[in-house]
């Protein structure tokens, strides 16, 4: 089963991603993302801990290139998020092709794979051109994501809005 959750900052949409994994048996591997190299980012770490603390999650903290780590034990795979993801390839190594070889690796090899993503697009802001690139990257990767999953789920003050799948 594969699942794609989005929604924006503070939706709800993290909670509702770990509750989705907690429904399943067997070990759960929660890849975290995020880089641990700010004030903020290790605020945000930390709060992610906490909310993780006493569930059934080991936790894998891995900022790209996943080929090497070995699915075959793990029932859920909740990948922690597609934005971090795509700004540690495209900022870190510059590699679009690792990115997608990182999602893939996830897609082929996890029996049951939950990936949280932002919708970061939906502001009327005026950003750089490399943010819209970002964004178009990101974007992208996710729609191709969403046509591959049984399950697309919007979340929006904690309340789940199924697109594709489920409820």
């Amino acid at each position: 089963m594969i699942y794609l959750i989005s929604g924006g900052s503070g939706s709800g949409k993290s909670k509702f991603a770990e509750d989705e994994a907690l429904k399943y048996n067997g070990r759960k591997l929660y890849i975290a993302t995020m880089e641990n190299k700010s004030s903020s980012a290790k605020e945000r770490i930390l709060k992610h801990r906490n909310m993780r603390q006493g569930k059934d999650f080991e936790t894998l903290e891995k900022e790209k290139y996943f080929s090497d780590i070995d699915l075959s034990a793990y029932e859920t795979v909740l990948l922690e998020c597609l934005p971090n993801l795509t700004a540690n390839h495209i900022y870190g190594s510059g590699s679009i092709n690792l990115l997608y070889d990182d999602i893939n690796y996830l897609l082929q090899w996890s029996k049951n794979l939950i990936i949280v993503t932002n919708d970061i697009s939906s502001c009327a802001i005026n950003y750089s051109d490399e943010v819209y690139k970002y964004m178009q990257i990101l974007n992208q990767l996710a729609c191709s994501v969403a046509k591959q999953a049984d399950i697309v789920i919007e979340v929006t003050a904690g309340i789940p809005i199924y697109h594709k799948g489920g409820k």
